[in-house]
């Protein structure tokens, strides 16, 4: 079935005869009486009661048009779609996020999204920077926002903001009363460790290796994100590397203190990452703008 006849159609049920529905559509009755004969051939039924005054639909006729007008609203609604999703104001985009810019960035660039495209939908996968990668790679996700980036020339990284991660202990504990350690102290010291492929861990790595490296260590205790790394911290659990977004306010408030240990702060980029294999749409184009204008 053709559109335009499916048109005309309707057309000629809605204005009661083929020369109204003529006039209606910009075209010839002739034009008008072939799309008819076309359609019903195509069909093998007539549609129309020709005779009748105003023309109307015959009982084949009036079970086609619910259908032709349903097959006509999703012609406009593709149409719409893809014109707001060329122009940046429609689209879904998927996003796998690591824990830092899942939680401080992401929402301030939804929300300066949804003000300049309130049509986009967005779904937030949230990991690690690692797992984040592994689902652009294989093709979940359209676009990952990660604190670290991996060797791979397939991957578009574009930078969208900065972090550091900072040494922190509760304040009062043993370990925070000089405001510092040295790389032995820091051996020993209990420490709340990351899991392997977080941002964080890959930023402090160097510095975790010469503690690896000492005869003695102190004990670890593995978490698996920032929330729980924090949460381990107010209880005194040990020192931590952390990301300084996401211990300001205890910081200002007093509840945990930044040590100094040679090495840090370590300061990181987050960045938004994509294939360099699919051309991002417009909607992700648009996300990636309002992402750095957060950062």
């Amino acid at each position: 079935m053709d559109i335009h006849q499916l048109q005309t159609f309707l057309a000629i049920l809605e204005h009661g005869s083929f020369s109204r529905a003529a006039r209606a559509l910009h075209i010839t009755q002739s034009t008008v009486s072939f799309h008819i004969k076309a359609l019903e051939d195509r069909l093998g039924v007539v549609l129309l009661e020709r005779r009748a005054r105003p023309v109307r639909a015959t009982s084949a006729g009036a079970t086609l048009a619910p259908y032709a007008t349903r097959i006509l609203a999703l012609r406009d609604e593709a149409k719409a779609t893809l014109q707001g999703q060329g122009a940046g104001t429609a689209g879904n985009i998927a996003v796998a996020c690591s824990t830092i810019p899942a939680v401080y960035l992401l929402p301030g660039a939804l929300a300066r999204l949804r003000r300049t495209s309130p049509g986009i939908s967005v779904s937030l996968e949230v990991s690690d920077s690692s797992r984040a990668i592994a689902a652009l790679r294989a093709r979940d996700c359209d676009l990952a926002v990660v604190g670290a980036r991996e060797q791979d020339k397939r991957i578009v990284y574009t930078p969208i903001g900065t972090d550091e991660v900072v040494l922190v202990a509760r304040a009062g504990d043993a370990t925070a009363q000089t405001g510092e350690l040295s790389a032995g102290d820091l051996a020993s010291a209990p420490i709340i460790l990351r899991e392997e492929g977080s941002g964080t861990m890959g930023a402090v790595a160097d510095i975790l290796a010469v503690r690896a490296a000492q005869r003695q260590t102190g004990p670890a205790i593995r978490v698996g994100s920032t929330a729980a790394a924090r949460q381990c911290l107010l209880q005194g659990l040990g020192v931590s590397f952390i990301s300084r977004l996401a211990v300001a306010e205890d910081l200002r408030e007093g509840r945990l203190v930044e040590l100094s240990l040679l090495g840090t702060p370590v300061s990181r980029r987050i960045y938004a990452a994509r294939m360099r294999a699919r051309e991002p749409s417009a909607a992700v184009t648009q996300l990636i703008r309002c992402l750095k204008q957060g950062g």
